[in-house]
């Protein structure tokens, strides 16, 4: 205790000095629904709990006003936390400490400094007391030059110019006019120093990162008695915050297997084109696309489906009966054929759909685009009929019509109605529009699908998305231009996307469409946008207006590139799903930052125009015309992915590959799991594992299977596990015995083996039992047939 002490004299004297008062008479602590709540001689007060070790909550607020309950908002799934938090008391500071972590409170000015690990200074301290003014309530915190920031979701568009937040202001909320589509709501940051901060408050937020030299974050509650609640979150590792925010918030809803295998849509082909999609165009085409050996998973309808003509904002929501006589046949044909459906949503089709009625909107709905179906998104009637229009008029479950996703398009629209009004719920548009996606999640996932006889796990994309909601939904970017530098804005909003709760975003890959220009992607921004980097990406949806977006459709040298990465797209399904699965497991993102995997190397902060795709490889997409890339190889052994060859890290590299090509490389010790490719997963035959090991360093892999379709690996744990373990030194590959059971999980497989960095003579054994082994194309192949899933190996390479 004595080292706290000091701790405090140092941080805390001059209050102490000026003060001269006992604790008795300028501030209490009390218990209080479970937590400790002290009040200061002013009346201000803070309500401090823990939950787990990880993680403390703080709830401020002044004398008189009563702490929102712990339902107030939803974005925290559940407040039934195991709670270890003690505290002491040293003079004027409360100490409340935890496995991992430890608070101290100065109890006259109830101040805050946050330590993690024992470390000797605090992380995170607070250096003025909370200020309300002028509506907002602000905290402000100690400015540390060598600290950087990252998270918080994403802007308009998931543009970003870094994901690196130091010296930047940012603020996270609703837009206020249509153009400023698809922002992704989290108000949930990480440091460099190993901890991360959620700001529970749906109110209008800011927060500076050192700009200005001030370390800051406030909420604006525009008059309406917001509170500041925050919970701080301890690492170190980055990778242990955002698995405790994920926790806190709730895991991301794991798709079907089918959502990452490729999307495409009949964007174009409208109720007045020459070529209108019907059933009868999805059949061509995509058998025209199948026979030229192009795999397709997912069928994305735009509005062409929908009844009484198919317009934007003139159908409804039904199946239109010229177009898609029987669509329950047509949802046999796509079950036979591997294939899976989106159906859309336009807000603007509202009011023609059956059910609607006018007392859903909004109370004021100002200057918005279509005033008639503009919902308030609070009122529950309307989360009812949401769901209930869907199931009864489009999915028809009883009747096995189509549909396995929910696209929900333009409810980032609504800004410009009046913040003052007051909604359904009793609250006020100020505080619910951040909310807004949130709502429109759980109505349509937990009060709707997850209580419906639908077998199959719902997936569901809206044009925006706020904290909490990725254990519903998720979001795709909205209307971006088919540019370089918007290209460079996704590849870092994905991943910023990712640190945020949200590992299965998505965007119009190659861009939606140029406005100035009235075009889609040109060729070279389709092959390196729309195919190699959308290859790359946790959903693969190359849509939008203009060119079409289907690999016939393009030039015999696009065709080739969307050959290539097809066909690696598909190939990799194993280890792309695995990464989907751990991302449900521990929130771990599918593309992951380098400042996520090298938190404590100041390069890793600067390029992230790169990122780690699952475990083992890194991804750097060519984001400009001249075709040269300067990309950072952390340190160890790599491969070059295409050649094989391996490159020291540590270093700065350029390379100049062609419009074909994706830089990639496979990090030393890597493990991944293929399959032989397919035209859907849904045929991809599990009886058959190819690995990959890269041989060069240490690795683990645990690899994750389930029956891709249902709910039943989450709700009843029915996924099978297999742990693979490379001891380099022994040059040894333990793999276990699968553990678990699914429903139509193999009960053995062949095991196809390619061994990277031997040479052609190293013999092989497999539970000391020699095999035959090929030399190819610079790898050691062999194979062991028909091998019991639950059976344990230990390979050997001599």
């Amino acid at each position: 205790m004595q080292f706290f002490k000091v701790i405090w004299f140092i941080s805390f004297v001059s209050v102490f000095l000026s003060s001269c008062m006992s604790l008795k008479k300028t501030s209490t602590i009390e218990m209080l629904d479970g937590a400790f709540l002290i009040t200061a001689v002013d009346g201000k007060r803070v309500k401090v709990s823990s939950y787990g070790d990880s993680m403390i909550r703080l709830q401020l607020a002044r004398e008189g006003e009563p702490f929102y309950s712990d339902d107030h908002y939803e974005m925290v799934e559940h407040h039934d936390w195991t709670s270890d938090l003690t505290y002491t008391q040293d003079q004027d500071v409360f100490v409340f400490s935890t496995a991992k972590l430890r608070l101290f409170v100065d109890a006259h000015t109830l101040q805050s400094q946050f330590y993690i690990n024992g470390s000797e200074s605090p992380v995170l301290k607070q250096i003025k007391p909370a200020n309300w003014h002028n509506h907002q309530i602000k905290l402000q915190f100690d400015v540390d030059a060598n600290e950087h920031f990252t998270g918080l979701g994403h802007g308009y568009y998931a543009r970003a110019e870094s994901i690196d937040l130091k010296n930047q202001v940012i603020q996270r909320n609703y837009g206020a006019v249509p153009i400023e589509q698809a922002p992704l709501l989290v108000p949930f940051y990480m440091s460099s120093k190993g901890y991360g901060v959620f700001l529970n408050s749906t109110f209008a937020n800011a927060f500076s990162f050192g700009a200005d030299n001030e370390y800051s974050f406030l909420i604006d509650d525009n008059g309406f008695g917001g509170r500041m609640d925050y919970f701080f979150i301890a690492g170190p590792k980055l990778t242990d915050v955002l698995d405790h925010y994920t926790q806190l918030t709730g895991r991301p809803r794991l798709p079907q297997k089918a959502m990452f295998g490729l999307q495409l849509s009949d964007k174009g082909h409208d109720h007045n084109s020459d070529t209108p999609s019907d059933i009868d165009w999805w059949k061509q085409k995509i058998a025209k696309h199948r026979a030229a050996g192009y795999p397709l998973d997912h069928v994305v309808n735009d509005n062409r489906w929908r009844a009484n003509g198919g317009k934007r904002c003139q159908s409804k929501l039904a199946w239109d009966e010229q177009r898609y006589p029987d669509p329950a046949a047509y949802q046999r044909w796509l079950k036979e054929n591997g294939l899976v459906i989106t159906l859309d949503f336009n807000r603007c089709i509202a009011q023609y759909s059956d059910g609607w009625q006018a007392a859903f909107n909004l109370p004021e709905t100002g200057s918005l685009e279509f005033p008639k179906s503009a919902p308030d998104l609070t009122n529950k009637a309307f989360q009812n009929w949401f769901w209930r229009v869907f199931k009864e008029q489009a999915l028809k479950p009883e009747h096995q019509y189509p549909g396995d996703a929910l696209w929900i398009d333009e409810f980032d629209e609504q800004g410009n109605a009046p913040k003052n009004m007051v909604l359904s719920n009793g609250l006020s548009s100020a505080e619910m529009r951040n909310y807004w996606f949130f709502l429109i999640s759980k109505a349509l996932v937990e009060q709707g699908w997850d209580k419906s006889e639908i077998n199959k796990r719902p997936f569901v994309w809206v044009r925006g998305m706020t904290a909490g909601a990725q254990r519903y939904a998720t979001l795709w970017s909205g209307d971006i231009y088919p540019n370089y530098k918007e290209m460079q804005g996704q590849i870092r909003g994905m991943q910023l996307a990712g640190l945020s709760g949200f590992p299965y975003w998505g965007h119009d890959a190659g861009g939606f469409y140029d406005w100035n220009t009235n075009l889609g992607p040109d060729e070279q921004m389709y092959k390196r946008w729309a195919m190699a980097f959308g290859s790359f990406a946790p959903i693969w949806k190359p849509h939008g207006m203009g060119q079409s977006r289907w690999p016939l459709d393009r030039s015999e040298s696009s065709q080739s590139v969307a050959s290539k990465y097809t066909d690696l797209r598909y190939r990799l399904m194993p280890y792309i799903y695995n990464a989907a699965k751990q991302a449900a497991v521990s929130g771990l993102p599918m593309a992951r930052p380098m400042l996520l995997e090298y938190q404590d190397d100041p390069l890793a902060w600067q390029y992230d125009l790169q990122y780690m795709w699952g475990n083992s490889l890194l991804v750097a997409p060519l984001t400009a015309d001249d075709g040269s890339k300067s990309i950072w190889l952390p340190k160890g052994t790599w491969y070059e992915f295409e050649t094989a060859s391996p490159i020291q890290g540590d270093k700065i590299i350029t390379v100049s590959p062609n419009a074909s090509e994706l830089p990639i490389f496979v990090k030393a010790g890597a493990i991944i799991p293929q399959r032989a490719f397919a035209l859907s997963t849904a045929f991809i035959d599990k009886t058959k594992l190819i690995i990959h090991l890269y041989t060069g360093a240490n690795g683990t892999y645990t690899f994750l299977e389930d029956d891709d379709v249902t709910e039943d690996h989450r709700l009843e744990g029915a996924y099978q596990r297999t742990t693979f373990e490379y001891i380099d030194d022994k040059k040894q590959l333990l793999i276990s015995g699968a553990k678990g059971h699914y429903q139509g999980a193999p009960e053995s497989r062949d095991l196809e083996f390619s061994i990277f960095g031997l040479n052609k003579a190293t013999q092989v054994t497999i539970n000391d039992t020699p095999v035959a082994t090929e030399w190819r194309n610079g790898k050691l192949v062999f194979s062991l047939l028909n091998t019991k899933i639950e059976a344990p190996l230990v390979v050997e390479f001599k």
